[in-house]
């Protein structure tokens, strides 16, 4: 009994690990994806005399100041946020959610442009390079948790893949209803 017992709670760590580990790669992912977008977004806005501007007064400061200036637009846009997340309590769903959208997307844009002003100058912060070679270490340690499931899903889905395709021809079951569709209409006296 007592080996079942430490089997079953293996199996939960395990699990609860495995789980940790997919939440952070698709919050690591969801910023990979989203600091492009706002990389361009900023290309946009004609803001380099601005940023040159909060390079020079970010440079005066010393590096453990500069880590509040770094969090400020994101802690700045949490009243927003909760107040977004109020307005969604209150049945006002659809403009709380745009407000909440809205709000965390300026503390984004916001934090990018700090981070790109702000980096070198944390560099010289000895905790924040070990927290910054501690995520990424997480990182690898979170994709290694999470790789053998992932070759486990692309084995699966090329084997679907393959007897869709097998099954219904080129183009799936998309172009099979497709087909199947034109035919029933041709048949109905209807052409499509």
């Amino acid at each position: 009994m007592a080996g079942h017992v430490r089997q079953m709670t293996r199996r939960l760590v395990k699990s609860f690990w495995f789980l940790l580990a997919l939440l952070f790669l698709l919050e690591a992912w969801l910023w990979d994806l989203v600091r492009p977008v706002i990389a361009a977004v900023i290309r946009l806005i004609p803001y380099e005399a601005f940023k040159a501007a909060l390079a020079r007064g970010i440079a005066r400061l010393p590096a453990a100041l500069v880590i509040f200036v770094f969090v400020l637009p994101d802690a700045l846009s949490y009243p927003v946020q909760f107040f977004a997340l109020w307005m969604v309590a209150e049945g006002a769903v659809i403009s709380g959610t745009v407000l909440f959208i809205i709000a965390k997307a300026f503390g984004l844009i916001g934090t990018l442009i700090l981070f790109e002003v702000c980096h070198e100058k944390l560099e010289e912060l000895a905790w924040y390079r070990w927290v910054a070679g501690q995520f990424t270490k997480a990182r690898a340690w979170a994709r290694h948790q999470v790789e053998p499931a992932l070759v486990q899903f692309r084995h699966f889905r090329s084997q679907i893949e393959s007897e869709l395709t097998s099954r219904f021809g080129r183009g799936g079951v998309l172009a099979h209803m497709r087909r199947l569709r034109a035919r029933l209409m041709r048949k109905a006296g209807r052409v499509p």
